[in-house]
């Protein structure tokens, strides 16, 4: 495998109790050959002190300016190496090879963007847990891993960021790249044995605004359109498959909260499919 140097950009807004440890795992890589450069969007809970620490290269947004996307693109174009490295500052590698894996698809040509396997934290809702499990299954054919790709921690050519920025007109900015790039024929790659730990238990309100935020970009993209039955449908399915997951693993109490998980989901992503058709035609 060919060593080139790459960028790892790592993104942190009050990341305790986990950003001294994401620091760490990735400070004992075996594949050492990177750049670390840090942007952090107003942490006040020490996350700062811990990044400061590790790294010499630390730019500073307040939360009010954070875009995701703007942020990438300005951070990709501050530096010059070759293959790019997102790793949040929250995410935490499993293993000393985590890098290597992660970077061997695309040093060898066989890809040329590759993401990681999540693993769900301990403390992680049941629901939560189950959704990754199934979101981050080893397939055989990869033909729609650009589908699933995450920013969390992932590796892609800068010759690919050259050709497709990141989208900067909202959120969902990593699947609105992927899709993109896919249409211009670049290759993801899903790495199964390169596995970060991380997770979120979302609030429900904070579940609400982040599918809204997804619906909206789902429609832009011509991924979705606003349907009552269609989403009522997908809805009911998943509520089955969830209470059928449960029963299995007797974990009878989570159903309630499983309930209400998935029917936010799917009310949010139909609210945000809808406002966006309704902003379309207005223009029209």
């Amino acid at each position: 495998m060919n060593i080139k140097k790459v960028a790892i950009i790592m993104r942190s807004k009050n990341e305790q109790p986990y950003v001294r440890e994401a620091l760490e795992n990735l400070l004992s890589q075996t594949y050492s050959a990177y750049n670390l450069y840090n942007v952090d969007s107003g942490s006040t809970d020490g996350t700062l002190e811990v990044v400061q620490v590790f790294s010499e290269s630390v730019k500073k947004i307040s939360s009010d300016s954070y875009v995701p996307g703007t942020v990438l693109n300005d951070m990709i174009s501050n530096c010059d190496e070759e293959i790019v490295v997102f790793l949040n500052a929250d995410a935490i590698p499993q293993d000393i090879d985590w890098l290597r894996k992660l970077l061997e698809p695309i040093l060898e040509n066989r890809a040329d963007a590759t993401f990681s396997r999540q693993l769900a934290r301990d403390d992680a809702h049941f629901i939560v847990k189950y959704d990754y499990s199934r979101t981050y299954k080893q397939y055989d054919h990869s033909e729609d891993d650009h589908k699933r790709f995450s920013a969390v921690a992932c590796a892609f050519k800068r010759e690919v960021w050259e050709k497709v920025q990141f989208y900067a007109d909202g959120y969902a900015e990593d699947l609105v790249w992927a899709i993109q790039c896919h249409r211009e024929g670049f290759r993801f790659k899903y790495v199964h044995d390169a596995v970060v730990e991380h997770s979120h238990n979302y609030g429900i309100k904070s579940l609400f605004r982040k599918k809204f935020r997804h619906g909206i970009v789902y429609y832009r993209l011509q991924m979705l359109k606003p349907s009552v039955f269609r989403q009522l449908y997908l809805c009911a399915r998943e509520l089955a498959r969830d209470l059928i997951k449960s029963f299995k693993k007797l974990n009878l109490k989570t159903i309630p909260y499983n309930i209400l998980y998935r029917v936010t989901i799917h009310l949010a992503l139909y609210r945000g499919v809808k406002i966006a058709a309704r902003r379309k035609e207005a223009k029209l």
